[in-house]
């Protein structure tokens, strides 16, 4: 399970976000930021013929934890996750 997020975000309008997994048999990967309005950022469905590894940008108003969710067909959940500073915010204005 890997979460690529930057350290600092210097405009939390734009902060981009990876995940990719080796784990075998992954159904899902999600992207969650802790502080966020919202906290699910992105579910991606992974399937036998798609590669999971993933890239995205998020809004996130504030510093907060960013969480890389893999759920594989066995219904059990691996994570990894990382705290981003935001030094100007994208949620709030």
């Amino acid at each position: 399970m890997t979460l690529t997020a930057p350290d600092i975000a210097e405009n939390g309008a734009v902060v981009p976000l990876a995940v990719a997994s080796t784990l075998p048999n992954v159904k899902q990967l999600l992207l969650l930021v802790e502080k966020n309005p919202n906290a699910l950022v992105a579910v991606f469905n992974v399937t036998p013929e798609v590669d999971a590894s993933f890239a995205t940008r998020a809004k996130m108003g504030e510093s907060s934890d960013v969480y890389a969710v893999a759920i594989t067909a066995d219904g059990k959940a691996h994570y990894a996750k990382k705290e981003v500073k935001v030094t100007l915010g994208g949620c709030g204005g």
